[in-house]
């Protein structure tokens, strides 16, 4: 089944114009899929990895400016403009990815007004989130930022756990690491969390929501409820026959204790 939310919402003939071209490869942490700088000559879509937008300056030093899951496309901007992306792409949990050339996808787009109403409103989407990622970072403390966040990649995911270590979590936050050890302590002592070894399991949704700051609500009024409505029952896509199938997400590995 393909589980990415963009191409189980294809309609059937943009669907099967892009199956020849469409592969399936796991990619693994750190790997680079789009150069800061470069064009865009494929474009990824997650299905089980996380995929970050990551800023690097001439001293060395990068930030992550953006997470994406199941819901997103890589470097959708910069390749619907058909301009050098502005950041490197980059994997930030191993998993897999449907990949396709950028010139089959940007020829899709150009003869059906349905893919491109939908890509376009995904970089809108990208776009409004990262404003109130802005804003939010200004206004609202770490710890309802955290849980907001959690939720937010929740329901993108359609999962309760999360395979993201402190170190990421402080990164797309723009917190210290200790800021986010304290936060996470807030979350798990309050019974809304357990987390170890890179794994985040949400086990009282209705208390992390509490903690989550508004813009948690804020992030899916802007959305129109696309993400959080797909949540439950996403329907995947059988490949067709020839075409890659959608492996199991690999195990985290033991559940966390508390």
């Amino acid at each position: 089944m393909l589980r990415n939310h963009t191409i189980a919402g294809m309609r059937d003939a943009d669907f099967a114009a892009l199956v020849p071209w469409l592969t399936e490869r796991r990619v693994d942490r750190g790997e680079i899929l789009v150069e800061q700088g470069a064009m865009v000559d494929t474009v990824h879509f997650p299905t089980t990895a996380y995929l970050a937008n990551t800023v690097t300056f001439s001293d060395g030093r990068s930030a992550e400016t953006f997470i994406m899951g199941v819901e997103g496309v890589s470097a959708l901007p910069p390749f619907l403009a058909e301009a050098p992306c502005g950041w490197a792409v980059e994997v930030k949990a191993s998993g897999s990815v449907f990949s396709v050339p950028a010139r089959v996808l940007r020829a899709q787009v150009e003869v059906s007004a349905d893919p491109r109403r939908d890509l376009l409103r995904l970089c809108n989407d990208y776009h409004a989130q990262a404003a109130l990622g802005v804003a939010c970072a200004a206004l609202h403390d770490a710890p309802s930022r955290l849980a907001r966040f959690l939720l937010v990649h929740a329901d993108r995911a359609a999962s309760n756990e999360l395979r993201l270590t402190q170190e990421d979590l402080a990164t797309l936050l723009g917190v210290q690491r200790t800021t986010v050890n304290a936060a996470a302590m807030s979350l798990k002592a309050a019974g809304s969390i357990r987390y170890s070894r890179g794994v985040i399991r949400i086990i009282d949704l209705p208390a992390l929501k509490r903690a989550a700051c508004e813009c948690y609500d804020l992030h899916h009024s802007l959305l129109g409820g696309r993400e959080h409505g797909a949540r439950p029952g996403l329907p995947g896509r059988a490949a067709t026959p020839g075409a890659p199938q959608t492996p199991a997400p690999p195990s985290p590995g033991p559940s966390p204790t508390a």
